[in-house]
């Protein structure tokens, strides 16, 4: 008796297994299989360990490029002379734009006009208004490049060490000369003329610019030299 089901009841335990089976295979279709899963999660591994690695390899360019970048200090004089070309600090009249702004750094230029004030740049380019420069690159404060058609033609150290300068005039072979408390070294086979002028303000003012010898005719430490070569 007690194994006795009806009918009706054995075709409810059907229906439920049915049922019961319906939703589980419902929600295994809903989960993703493994393998799909295990995909995503090593495409998702390999797109992450590239970003990280490409942005490393950008800050090790970075950091080599300021490595390779040498910290220059116009505050400290440096000249040569090599075949009657005068150079301050490594530039000489002539150097093209483009190879003096890969020289300071290109990250420490900006581009500006006259009109425009710069704050926290190291290398600013303002536009010349009037003494023939088509623009000026300004370091630090430390030094000025004056370009004429992107050639520099002129260049000027803003705040030189005094005592520096003096060892560098004293060593010099060649022409040179003082003239109202301004010092100058000449060359006569390049018309190259470095100049010394010490300002109001006490800062000592180091120019390398061109000079024919006929603008130097008013000069009186020029013709004495030269008077006294003859």
């Amino acid at each position: 008796m007690d194994n006795y089901t009806p009918n009706e009841i054995k075709d409810l335990k059907i229906m439920k297994q049915r049922v019961m089976q319906n939703v589980v295979q419902e929600i295994e279709n809903k989960q993703p299989k493994p393998k799909y899963r295990w995909r995503f999660i090593i495409i998702s591994a390999i797109f992450t360990l590239s970003m990280f690695f490409f942005m490393l390899n950008q800050i090790m360019s970075d950091n080599q490029h300021s490595a390779n970048t040498p910290q220059l200090d116009f505050t400290q004089p440096q000249f040569y002379e090599e075949h009657g070309l005068f150079y301050l600090n490594g530039f000489t009249l002539g150097d093209s734009k483009s190879d003096i702004v890969e020289r300071l750094g290109e990250k420490n230029l900006t581009e500006i006009r006259v009109a425009e004030l710069i704050a926290n740049s190291e290398l600013t380019e303002i536009q010349e208004d009037g003494n023939g420069a088509d623009f000026i690159l300004d370091y630090k404060g430390e030094a000025r490049f004056y370009f004429y058609d992107e050639k520099l033609f002129s260049m000027l150290l803003l705040n030189t060490n005094e005592e520096q300068f003096e060892k560098i005039y004293k060593a010099y072979n060649g022409m040179k000369f003082t003239a109202y408390g301004d010092h100058y070294l000449y060359s006569s086979e390049t018309s190259h003329i470095v100049k010394a002028e010490t300002t109001p303000m006490g800062n000592l003012y180091l120019y390398l610019s061109i000079a024919e010898p006929e603008q130097l005719m008013e000069n009186e430490g020029y013709i004495k030299l030269i008077e006294g070569t003859d």
